[in-house]
């Protein structure tokens, strides 16, 4: 019996520690609440056009260290490359008149069904938004559903 008490109070703080911890990511502004399936979309920024000088620079400022990623690829196809999951960059059109870009998460560890890793995913997205609002203030993002084909556990 008190081996129960013991577990149930464990997994108590543990969750408590997680929300906590989330919150205090979020005051920081390293992440943002999202949706528990943000991990599904894609998300298509449309910008002005971007010399890819200036987006290579941008993109290697990006302090990925605490997304456990490497960044790998040239400015038309772009590789966030972790352990737990991995993440991409594709220019998909541009004009004299904007760049499009889609980011989306290609593959991820699950553990309970949800992300191993949901925060880290969040801070890297989180990053990559800001970098699209640094380089277009006017940047405009839509998202779109991915079609995903992997069976997710909950164990």
């Amino acid at each position: 019996m008190g081996g129960i008490i013991a577990a149930v109070i464990l997994i108590v703080v543990a969750i408590g520690f997680s929300a906590w911890w989330k919150g205090r990511l979020i005051g920081q502004g390293k992440i943002i609440q999202r949706a528990s399936d943000f991990v599904e979309y894609a998300e298509i920024f449309t910008v002005r056009p971007i010399p890819n000088e200036e987006y290579a620079t941008a993109l290697k400022a990006l302090d990925l260290k605490k997304t456990g990623t490497s960044l790998e690829g040239n400015t038309k196809a772009v590789k966030f490359t972790g352990i737990y999951f991995s993440a991409s960059i594709r220019c998909m059109e541009q004009t004299e008149i904007n760049s499009v870009y889609r980011f989306e998460f290609d593959s991820w560890k699950t553990k309970y069904g949800r992300p191993s890793f949901e925060n880290e995913m969040n801070m890297l997205l989180t990053m990559v938004e800001k970098m699209f609002v640094q380089l277009d203030p006017n940047a405009q993002v839509s998202t779109v559903k991915n079609e995903i084909t992997t069976k997710r556990s909950i164990f």
